[in-house]
């Protein structure tokens, strides 16, 4: 046997492919609620005793979660860091544990068939969109809204000239209705409709009508790739995380987007851009191949591309600003003429 000596380091390579299971033990650790039980110290045996699990293995999944600053270790007692205290313990507002959940199984349902789609295979985009919705679904994406751009995007739009006067807006593609109920509490008098597909719509309503919006929140069926939106005249046109699908002609959407608006009335989108400010190239090309192997050309819109696409629809006003220092969220305000 002929040995050949190497000349670079493949162990960054090989610890990435290692390191992989660590996403899927914080997924564990959230399913078996360790973190609810570390918001004080608890020794290794203490913790694997409540849980009925085996210490040698648990204590395994512990550092992994002390790596990733999950948790602190202080002698032999582990504790929840600030990060995991807000968003990994179940009886906390913020907390994030169904969106966990949910972005790991989509992923886990595309990483089998990477080298399958990236030759052209296809997604079942039918089966993708009934999917949106299920009520586990629809729980899970409004944790992950919660966690991220629910609250920076209400802020700005409570920020809009007039937005006192408002009384009707739209949420297109709005899912579980946290945007547009989010909105409607800053502003009594307003009422909303939620646009989204017919399967995905009907569930809404249940949910908006359980959290107290009857009345207030009218949800309709539509498929937008097809279909028109059958109401005008809203002060405020909302949509997150939408535009992208459309990528490939804004100008056009965004027009039949600006058809349901009053004179003067407001467009506000929440989506990723890649020059919000976040270096992380891993994760943004990461989140590119899952969108793109799904079949969409990108999910990122840059600001200048998204601005020229307002403008040649018609729209004044345009205005950015990131949702976070580092994240890739984007919000955008325009205005449609008066």
């Amino acid at each position: 046997m002929k040995l050949v000596k190497p000349e670079n380091d493949f162990e960054p390579v090989h610890a990435m492919v290692i390191q992989s299971i660590s996403a899927k033990a914080v997924l564990a650790a959230v399913e078996l609620k360790i973190f609810d039980m570390l918001g004080e110290e608890r020794s290794l045996e203490v913790l694997a005793k409540s849980l009925g699990l085996v210490s040698e293995r648990l204590e395994s999944m512990l550092d992994i979660l002390v790596a990733v600053k999950l948790l602190e270790k202080h002698g032999d007692q582990y504790i929840n860091t600030p990060v995991a205290m807000e968003f990994l313990v179940s009886s906390e507002p913020l907390y994030q544990g169904l969106s966990i959940q949910l972005t790991m199984q989509f992923i886990s349902s595309i990483e089998n068939s990477i080298s399958e789609l990236v030759a052209g295979g296809d997604v079942d985009r039918d089966t993708v969109d009934e999917k949106w919705g299920a009520a586990d679904v629809m729980d899970g994406t409004a944790q992950d809204a919660l966690g991220s751009g629910l609250l920076p995007v209400i802020e700005v739009v409570t920020g809009l000239p007039g937005f006192n006067d408002f009384r009707t807006m739209c949420d297109i593609g709005g899912n579980h209705g946290s945007y547009l109920m989010g909105v409607l509490d800053q502003n009594d008098d307003m009422n909303g409709v939620l646009f989204d597909l017919p399967p995905v719509a009907e569930q809404a309503q249940a949910r908006c009508n359980a959290l107290g919006y009857e009345g207030r929140i009218t949800t309709t069926g539509l498929d937008f790739r097809s279909d028109n939106l059958p109401v005008s005249g809203f002060d405020l046109a909302l949509t997150s995380h939408f535009l992208y699908v459309f990528k490939d002609d804004l100008t056009t959407v965004l027009k039949r987007i600006a058809e349901s608006l009053r004179p003067g009335g407001w467009f506000v989108s929440h989506h990723y851009a890649g020059d919000g400010g976040n270096k992380d190239r891993l994760t943004s090309a990461s989140l590119e191949l899952l969108t793109r192997l799904c079949g969409y050309p990108s999910h990122f819109i840059e600001r200048e591309e998204l601005a020229d696409a307002l403008s040649g629809a018609g729209f004044e006003d345009v205005r950015f600003q990131p949702v976070s220092p580092t994240g890739f969220g984007l919000i955008t305000v325009a205005q449609w003429p008066k």
